[in-house]
């Protein structure tokens, strides 16, 4: 290259401005596990003043003996779903989580369960009790799940599910050993509480009223985010020397998938005012 060329060749590089070229903005997503996070308003803000252990009762974790470290957390960070104060329970179940007869059967049941000590709802009894419930969007649904069972013990018969099948509304059935039925259509004895598209991805506040009696002069009212959906007036006892107990978290057909929900708000007293986290919060 001649010395002329050269120098013109330095000469333009010289003039040349470096642009600087933009950074590039990597989105980083941050999930608690395989099942995303609910979704959390921005103008929440955690109310440490809440009162987060007046349940009303005695309540008995049926699962430590078989839980693994997956299957209950009390969470209170910003990732978690909390419906009100500080903490909620996340429930997760996964493929082969069962116990005892449960993991006989074929298919399997899975579980992850709450219960009621025993003899607080004798008969006559008559009691309100309020709890929360999130399914966060992304959960595979599975055959059928149940999210909470009035039950009886000594013979284990359940006087009322709260049942969610894939595709169909979440369910109310009355009387499970007289009325097993699989199907939400609102025939023997299944009262469809909330609709299939708008199960998931939000907060739903359950409250029941009922008197326990084998007598029929029991009933059991069900009001779903403030609307009243079951107005039943008869029997809510079938054995008369069982107490009735409430039961929360998941009871599930055998699946590939995992199912997680959060609970929150779980009370029972004598009055609505005592349990309706609608009243409470105002």
């Amino acid at each position: 290259m001649s010395n002329m060329k050269y120098l013109l060749l330095l000469a333009v590089v010289a003039c040349t401005e470096t642009v600087p070229t933009a950074p590039v903005s990597i989105p980083i997503t941050r999930t608690r596990d395989s099942v995303v996070a609910p979704f959390r308003h921005p103008a929440f803000h955690r109310d440490t003043t809440w009162n987060e252990n007046n349940s009303g009762m005695t309540l008995v974790y049926e699962s430590q003996a078989f839980a693994k470290s997956w299957s209950h957390q009390i969470v209170t960070d910003t990732l978690e779903a909390v419906r009100k104060g500080w903490k909620a329970q996340r429930f997760e179940v996964r493929p082969g989580d069962c116990f005892g007869t449960d993991c006989t059967r074929s298919p399997v049941y899975e579980r992850n369960e709450f219960a009621q000590a025993y003899n607080e709802n004798l008969e006559g009894d008559e009691y309100w009790y309020g709890w929360s419930f999130y399914v966060p969007l992304n959960t595979e649904p599975t055959s059928w799940m149940f999210l909470g069972q009035f039950q009886q013990h000594y013979n284990y018969d359940s006087i009322w599910m709260f049942m969610k099948r894939a595709g169909e509304p979440f369910c109310a059935v009355l009387d499970w050993n007289t009325n097993k039925h699989w199907q939400c259509n609102g025939m023997k004895g299944t009262y469809p509480l909330i609709p299939d598209h708008e199960f998931m991805g939000k907060w739903h506040d359950v409250v029941v009223h009922a008197k326990w009696t084998q007598q029929n002069n029991g009933f059991t009212r069900i009001y779903i985010n403030g609307v009243l959906m079951v107005d039943y007036s008869g029997y809510t006892r079938t054995v008369g020397n069982s107490d009735v107990y409430f039961k929360y978290g998941i009871y599930r057909h055998g699946s590939a998938s995992t199912s997680v929900v959060y609970f929150d708000e779980i009370r029972r007293g004598r009055t609505q005012n005592e349990v309706d986290i609608r009243l409470l919060e105002k």
